[in-house]
């Protein structure tokens, strides 16, 4: 499995979820040699276009991320996956609930270019009641496919550790729920989650790069994680 989100430095993904590609490249450019992944999400690209993640890629010098939770039938999910990656994307979100035709199509369309992360369970109470319940037949599919990774709940460390205990040791495990939603980041990588998904935390500081620092050191006893 190629290392589409490179190596890890501090195990932090950044949500670009700022309104305009102006306000998400200025936070870049303070917070990018912090965190190892920029994710961006539908509201931006919807609003700049694809254009935008290459805009990301190119600014941060970082893997871009692109959260569009790709729901649709297998050739349409499979062009959106395509536009990511040739607008110079590390990985896109699709929704395990496609099914195996629709992923088999994804990892195709993905080329071994870019990555394919499992959405299993949104971090909203309608998520823990819709699709908390297949949830984890969603990661053995993830796991039989070969993906690149799934999404866990980061507001939800026993999901976390549940999904961990579906997709083995190996599989990249991302969390949503960080910060704003309860989830914090030393349970997050305690409980088996690869990366903390971290916006609102980080992006509504008066001081983005302060708050990345106390985040750090927020961090469970036994994580080291250092940081330029």
């Amino acid at each position: 499995m190629q290392p589409y989100f490179g190596s890890r430095k501090t195990s932090i993904i950044l949500a670009a979820d700022l309104p305009t590609l102006d306000d998400n490249l200025s936070l870049i450019d303070r917070v990018a040699d912090h965190v190892d992944v920029i994710k961006i999400a539908s509201p931006l690209v919807y609003r700049e276009g694809a254009r935008a993640i290459r805009a990301v890629a190119d600014r941060s010098h970082k893997p871009v991320f692109a959260d569009l939770k790709v729901a649709d039938v297998p050739h349409t999910d499979a062009r959106i996956v395509d536009l990511v990656r040739r607008f110079g994307g590390a990985a896109v979100m699709v929704h395990g609930f496609v099914g195996p035709d629709a992923l088999e199509d994804c990892m195709e369309a993905a080329r071994d270019q870019i990555g394919i992360i499992v959405q299993l369970e949104l971090t909203n109470p309608g998520g823990a009641m819709f699709t908390q319940p297949i949830a984890e037949d969603m990661a053995r599919l993830a796991r039989e496919i070969g993906v690149y990774g799934v999404q866990a709940p980061g507001n939800r460390p026993d999901r976390i550790r549940a999904i961990r205990g579906v997709v083995g040791p190996e599989m990249t495990v991302v969390c949503c729920g960080v910060g704003a939603q309860g989830g914090t980041y030393g349970t997050v990588l305690a409980s088996g989650g690869t990366y903390a998904i971290i916006g609102r935390s980080i992006y509504e500081a008066a001081d983005p790069v302060r708050a990345i620092y106390q985040i750090l050191a927020s961090s469970t006893p036994g994580d080291t994680h250092d940081i330029a």
